[in-house]
């Protein structure tokens, strides 16, 4: 009976290692919270706000059934104007848009419309061209100007696959993921998520050279820059407008 016993209790503890062992093991984060989020905020551009830019990239929006490749010119000064030309891939032009801190404007010359609404995010979403960052945020997240898009304090840290993910108030990021060294992996706000590529340093300032927006459970938009560049000059009034021909429809576009 004794002997029973005891074989049966080593059994059942032997058993009770063996799960033990299978179990999953915390990866302990190498560098604390505050440390990682002051890198972290050390390492934003300053950009100038006058300062003038050039970016050429790619943009495919893909869906569950298809998967759309336009080419696209994003050019203008950081504190606005901005303006942005779409292209297909044999370089005819699908649409024009401008923004400024009161209104968003989109020409599309095979309709000869121009689209506005007050909000360059919610205004292209409605025309098929969903994004959670109007084209100034954009800019700044590409530049990796996060100044203005995050608050200097988090609300909380937490463990997140071997990252640091902040979560942060009253902006609209509320969650930012961060490498031991800083570096940021992604952004996230209410029903969309950003994930960084890799950093690539440009003379004085640097940008992102991918952003994979997921903006959906099945839809993402992929931006991949093709150049960055920072004309000393600046551009000239002209350069930024958005004219359109004589006679083109305007569509003003509703608030929801």
């Amino acid at each position: 009976m004794i002997g029973s016993f005891f074989i049966r209790s080593l059994v059942c503890m032997l058993i009770f290692l063996g799960l033990a062992g299978c179990a999953p093991k915390k990866i302990p984060l190498e560098r604390p919270p505050e440390t990682v989020w002051a890198d972290f905020l050390s390492g934003i551009s300053e950009i100038p706000p006058g300062q003038p830019f050039l970016i050429n990239a790619s943009v495919s929006y893909i869906t569950p059934g298809q998967r759309n490749r336009i080419r696209s010119v994003l050019w203008g000064r950081i504190n606005y104007p901005i303006r942005m030309d779409l292209s297909a891939g044999f370089g005819q032009t699908i649409a024009m848009w401008y923004e400024d801190d009161l209104v968003w404007q989109a020409y599309f010359p095979g309709e000869n419309t121009t689209y506005v609404h007050h909000d360059g995010s919610l205004g292209a979403s409605m025309l098929g061209y969903p994004s959670p960052l109007d084209l100034r945020a954009t800019v700044m997240v590409l530049l990796g100007a996060f100044g203005e898009l995050v608050p200097e304090t988090y609300h909380r840290a937490i463990i997140y696959n071997g990252r640091w993910k902040y979560e942060v108030k009253d902006h609209l990021v509320q969650e930012v993921v961060l490498a031991q060294d800083g570096t940021v992996h992604s952004m996230a706000g209410q029903g969309w998520q950003v994930v960084l590529g890799d950093r690539t340093e440009n003379g004085e300032f640097s940008y992102y050279s991918r952003l994979d927006m997921e903006l959906s459970d099945s839809d993402r938009a992929l931006v991949r820059i093709r150049s960055v560049s920072f004309n000393g000059e600046g551009w000239e009034d002209d350069q930024l407008i958005l004219e359109t021909p004589p006679g083109a429809g305007v569509v003003y576009l509703p608030d929801f």
